[in-house]
């Protein structure tokens, strides 16, 4: 749908200037509109100086970092081996102070064996000549042996003489106590010797322990001197942290006045080109434009229908003479040289009419006799059917205002007032108005109707207390078109356009709600037709201000051309004279991919929506998408029908122009005047028809019968003009 004032005069917002908002004073200076482009290329430039120092500012810092952690490292190992020398010393002197403790043991051992070596030599046992154990198990035999004596003699019967006095016999108690001693003795002399010798071989572990120490503790001043450094390396790296979140707190701060430059350019754009502005760059094919060399031209355009002036040149006399003898030249033939000249001249036709007395006395006969005068258009009016002519064509199909009119014709030596011109309006609205209720008639038989509506201004609804604002609804079919401006943008409205409709017509439409309302009172005769063009738009402007959402937009964009691209591979392929099922099998392959390719759209736009939040930028799009399916899909089964609304669109565009050089309408008149011109001349456009030469034989006939339209509009009506009438307004000269 075209842009229209109203959509875009309350949204706009402009970025704010260095110094505030507007001001009046200010105003002087906003009388040019800002050159946003340069704006927006100082700010990329500025961005990117900023840039380029924080990368700078990065590297750095990188460096530092660098640094830092080998740094870091050298001192980490150091402590490491460090920790590891102190506990291995520890467990060193440790080991040193076990060796103490069992010399000390083995002091008490010593003592304890000094008194056992004397037991044993009060006992009778030499332990200097065998080993203690040796001594002490032949001691017990001998012991065992004495007592097995004194047993023996204990039993005997007879009465031996007494005996002199028996050995002293040692304890049992006791020897058993000395054997235990014995073997302990024996094992903490092995252990104490086992001892010894790991206390020689810790000796030497703690000189290397003690050496590894002392190199370990130079290493570690070493790094006591580099901590120094270390530190002011970490002061230098604060610092240059400090200055990398100034720059990029800056950086945003320029990316975020970047963003708001490109969304205000953006929404600036689109309020200044429409959707001129959602077209997508495409890479160039390398071809000029123009026509290309070695190309078949089309000729020189026929016109015979273009008057002749003949003009007559000859060289001068002197030059037609011998400059020798004096002798003339004699004639020899002729060229001719064509020139097309076109003479815009105002100027009167005096019409004299000769009057014609009667001779006789017949009193039966007219006394005198006179030509018709020439019809007039208008009643008490000096100008021609050409003025009117002309001001139709420069004003309805030339777009151009009444005051250009009225200074056009000032320079032709025509003087008119632009009031005289405009009160003229309203005497054309009945001339007209005939044809208009015919091309309407006509578009209730059509199966297929397009459409769209946008804003207009009638300013003698201020008069009455109420805004100025109006609609001009149109309906585009195959070879017509009728436009209804209207102060209201209700379902009533589109009703008096499809409402009268003889059979079911396929509507192709946007989104607004009110044709939503006629199909629904209307039953099955309005079958919508959503239009993809305006769903496209959806993904397109989901970017503006959201530059990260591009990549994402232009997939979906994509995949909308392929569709696009299907649907005309089919179209290459359909007869409209066969019924869907009666196809080629070229149509059926092509059928069956588009329909695969739609179905696949919608079911990855559930599955991608399913997992988005409700305010997610990305959720929007495509919910209409899907909530539209209906209408969208129409096009599958109908190919007759097309994707999108841009012939309505296109069929706006003039009257988007005019709105934008005139501000609409001054009063109701002028506005039903615009609607039903932008009907005729649109659907005569739409047959090739010549306007200028069709507006003067219209305005011609409506003079002839009195100043009314003629009773038969069959003749000029395209689809009931004869062949030979068309040929005759749509022949080029």
């Amino acid at each position: 749908m075209a842009m229209r004032d109203e959509d875009f005069g309350s949204t706009l917002t402009l970025a704010e200037g260095e110094h505030g908002l507007w001001s009046p004073s200010m105003a002087a200076s906003m009388c040019e509109p800002p050159d946003w482009q340069s704006l927006y290329e100082q700010a990329e430039a500025r961005a990117e100086q900023e840039r380029a120092r924080a990368d700078a500012a990065e590297a750095r810092a990188e460096e530092l970092l660098v640094a830092e952690r080998t740094a870091r490292s050298q001192a980490g190992s150091l402590k490491w081996n460090l920790d590891r020398s102190r506990d291995k010393l520890k467990a060193a002197v440790g080991e040193v102070k076990e060796v103490r403790r069992t010399a000390k043991d083995a002091l008490f051992h010593q003592s304890e064996v000094a008194r056992l070596e004397k037991l044993l030599s009060e006992a009778g046992v030499d332990s200097r000549k065998r080993g203690t154990i040796t001594s002490l198990r032949m001691e017990v035999f001998r012991l065992r042996q004495d007592l097995q004596a004194s047993e023996a003699a204990r039993d005997t019967v007879a009465v031996r003489p007494p005996k002199a006095a028996p050995t002293p016999k040692p304890d049992k108690d006791a020897i058993r106590t000395l054997r235990r001693e014995v073997d302990s003795l024996t094992r903490e002399n092995a252990r104490l010797g086992k001892a010894l010798e790991r206390a020689r071989e810790r000796k030497d572990e703690l000189v290397s322990l003690t050496r590894e120490n002392a190199r370990l503790r130079k290493a570690l001043d070493r790094a006591g001197e580099r901590t120094d450094e270390l530190v002011s390396l970490r002061r230098a790296n604060a610092r240059q942290g400090k200055k990398i979140e100034a720059l990029r707190a800056r950086t945003a701060g320029l990316e975020a006045r970047i963003a708001r430059l490109q969304s205000t350019r953006s929404v600036l754009s689109q309020a200044l080109f429409g959707s001129k502005s959602e077209k997508q760059t495409k890479e160039s094919t390398g071809r000029k434009r123009g026509q290309q060399r070695g190309a078949p031209g089309h000729g020189r355009t026929p016109r015979p229908g273009l008057g002749e002036k003949k003009e007559r040149r000859n060289p001068p006399r002197d030059a037609r003479s011998c400059s020798c003898c004096g002798k003339p030249y004699v004639a020899n033939g002729e060229r001719s040289t064509s020139l097309v000249e076109i003479e815009v001249e105002a100027h009167i036709r005096r019409i004299l009419r000769t009057r014609w007395r009667r001779g006789c006395d017949c009193a039966s006969s007219p006394l005198e006799v006179i030509a018709p005068p020439p019809a007039r258009l208008f009643v008490n009016t000096s100008y021609g059917i050409s003025v009117w002519t002309r001001f139709l064509f420069e004003h309805c199909v030339g777009l151009r205002p009444l005051n250009r009119i009225a200074t056009w014709m000032g320079d032709q030596g025509l003087t008119i007032s632009p009031g005289t011109l405009a009160d003229s309006i309203k005497r054309f609205v009945p001339l007209f108005d005939p044809l208009a209720e015919a091309i309407l008639a006509h578009q209730n038989k059509a199966a297929l109707r397009h459409a769209d509506e946008t804003g207009w201004r009638v300013q003698e609804y201020r008069r009455n207390g109420r805004s100025s604002r109006a609609w001009l609804w149109i309906s585009v079919s195959e070879d017509a078109v009728y436009c209804l401006i209207d102060p209201s943008r209700s379902a009533e409205v589109a009703k008096t356009l499809f409402g009268d409709t003889a059979c079911t017509v396929y509507v192709v439409c946007d989104r607004y709600s009110a044709y939503r309302k006629l199909a629904r009172e209307l039953g099955g005769k309005v079958i919508l037709c959503w239009c993809w063009a305006h769903q496209r738009r959806d993904f397109v402007q989901s970017v503006v201000g959201h530059a990260w959402l591009s990549a994402w937009s232009e997939g979906w964009v994509e995949r909308i051309a392929d569709i696009y691209r299907l649907n005309g591979q089919r179209l290459e392929h359909y007869d409209r004279a066969r019924a869907l099922e009666r196809q080629t099998p070229a149509f059926d392959a092509a059928q069956a991919a588009l329909k695969t390719a739609v179905e696949r759209l919608f079911t990855d736009a559930e599955a991608e929506l399913a997992g988005l939040s409700d305010g997610s930028r990305k959720a929007k799009p495509l919910r209409r998408l899907l909530k539209h399916r209906e209408g969208l899909c129409v096009f599958l089964d109908k190919p007759f029908v097309p994707m999108d609304n841009n012939v309505a669109e296109r069929e706006l565009r003039c009257a988007v122009i005019r709105r934008r050089l005139s501000f609409g309408s001054n009063s109701e008149d002028g506005a039903r005047f615009t609607a039903i011109m932008h009907s005729v001349v649109g659907t005569l456009s739409m047959h090739g028809i010549d306007l200028l030469r069709w507006l003067e034989a219209w305005l011609t006939a409506c003079a002839k019968n009195g100043g009314k339209p003629p009773d038969d509009l069959a003749p000029w009506l395209p689809w009931t003009m004869s062949e030979a009438r068309k040929r005759k307004f749509t022949a080029p000269g």
